[in-house]
C-alpha cells in the first residue's frame, strides 16, 4: 500500500472497510477489564434489559473502529489524535456481529503555526450484518504533509 500524506486526502471521498466479526471471547475478556457493567458480562441481566445477550461496551466498539483507521494508507502518516465529536453509539453490537466501516472526509484544516502538518476531519460510520448503524462520529486527526 502506498502512504499517504494530508495532500492526498480528497474532501467528499468515501473509504470503505471488510467486516470485523465480533469475538465473543475477546468482546467478554475486554468488556470484564474495562466495563463490566451487567449488560457487558451477565447475559441473563442483559436479556432482562432487552437485549438478546451481553452486548460490547461502547469502548470495544471504538476500538472496532479504531482496527480500520489502523487499515487507511494515512495512518503512518497521522501525529496524533486531535479528537472526536458527535460520537453516538446508536445500536448495540453483540457477538458473532459483522461490524462494517466506512469514513468520508469531510475537511481539512492546514496548520497555520506548523506548516509541515494539518488535521483532516471524516465521518465514520460503523454497520452491522443487517445495514443497521451501531456507531457514528467525526474523527479528527493531525497528520504529516509529504517532504519536499
Amino acid at each position: 500500500m502506498k502512504p499517504q500524506y494530508f495532500e492526498d486526502i480528497v474532501t467528499g471521498e468515501t473509504v470503505t472497510f471488510d467486516p470485523y466479526t465480533v469475538d465473543h471471547v475477546e468482546m467478554l475478556a475486554f468488556n470484564k477489564k474495562w466495563d463490566d457493567l451487567p449488560i457487558h458480562v451477565n447475559a441473563e441481566a442483559a436479556r432482562s434489559l432487552g437485549h438478546k445477550g451481553i452486548i460490547a461496551s461502547g469502548q470495544f466498539t471504538l476500538c472496532i473502529k479504531q482496527f480500520f483507521v489502523n487499515q487507511v494508507a494515512w495512518c503512518d502518516s497521522i501525529i496524533g489524535a486531535a479528537g472526536w465529536d458527535e460520537v453516538r453509539f446508536i445500536r448495540p453490537v453483540y457477538a458473532g456481529d459483522k461490524i462494517a466501516g466506512s469514513f468520508r472526509y469531510i475537511e481539512k484544516i492546514e496548520s497555520k503555526s506548523k506548516p509541515d502538518r494539518g488535521i483532516i476531519k471524516f465521518e465514520i460510520i460503523l454497520t452491522n450484518q443487517d445495514g443497521d448503524v451501531v456507531l457514528s462520529l467525526i474523527d479528527s486527526v493531525m497528520m504529516i504533509k509529504r517532504k519536499g
